[in-house]
């Protein structure tokens, strides 16, 4: 599971929150996809954890027009971004959330909880859920960049890639929480980049630089990146492009209506 410094983190994704819209489109077309699978039940409290900007948020208010949308993300910065877009939106952290008990008939978070620890994150997202309340979310599970682990890999000793969960890690957990009716569906995407350096682009042009504690603090010496360079020109696809491998899954699940 990641252990990650969460004031890093949220430093890189104020940094980030300026342009985030314009480079994460990946982003973008996961949370449509997710959005895809909201379920047909009424709501009148809706949790969007880990907002981002609130580009996403849209897709909630089109499905539950009358609901309270509520909005947090890790990122003062980001939260603020979301607020303008006229959301109300918080700075809080999905493993200690910033909301009472029992408060949201759906909760729901696109590509933040692989940031998490899940046995903190999970039983945060269970509390503040109705009875019966539904959870929704997409993750990154192993698997997810391995071009670029194994590209990086034995180059020097630090990580590029987050210590992600297994698909069967993450129902473990979220039938620790106490959730029930735990459904996944893992799908691989694959984006195409032109150039390594495109490529790591669209991972750090949006603020996802933090692997934990063995990430490298500062630049790759010239030689080594070269090195990187040419051992991942060894992958370019039919089409001529950098392929940059996804593991997602997504997953909805609920809690009981016999809990309070």
């Amino acid at each position: 599971m990641p252990d990650i410094d969460k004031q890093k983190l949220s430093l890189s994704f104020s940094r980030a929150a300026a342009h985030y819209d314009a480079i994460a489109s990946f982003q973008q077309q996961v949370a449509a996809r997710l959005a895809q699978l909201l379920p047909a039940i009424p709501a009148t409290c809706v949790l969007d954890g880990g907002c981002g900007t609130g580009a996403s948020s849209a897709l909630l208010t089109q499905h539950w027009p009358d609901a309270l949308l509520l909005a947090c993300d890790l990122s003062p910065e980001m939260a603020r971004l979301a607020h303008a877009r006229q959301l109300t939106a918080v700075c809080g952290d999905l493993e200690q959330l910033p909301f009472s008990k029992a408060c949201f008939d759906v909760a729901w978070s696109s590509l933040a909880l692989q940031w998490c620890q899940p046995q903190l994150a999970y039983p945060e997202l269970q509390r503040v859920l109705k009875p019966g309340g539904q959870l929704l979310f997409s993750t990154l599970t192993s698997g997810s960049l391995h071009e670029l682990e194994s590209t990086f890999g034995g180059i020097d000793r630090h990580k590029r890639v987050l210590p992600f969960a297994s698909e069967q890690q993450v129902v473990d957990a979220l039938h620790a929480a106490g959730f029930e009716h735990v459904q996944c569906q893992a799908e691989r995407w694959v984006t195409q980049h032109a150039d390594l350096k495109t490529l790591l682009t669209s991972i750090r042009g949006i603020g996802a630089n933090q692997t934990g504690a063995a990430r490298r603090p500062g630049m790759m010496g010239k030689t080594q990146w070269q090195a990187a360079q040419a051992r991942y020109e060894n992958l370019r696809d039919a089409d001529g492009m950098l392929p940059l491998t996804y593991s997602l899954l997504f997953v909805s699940a609920e809690k009981s209506s016999a809990q309070d």
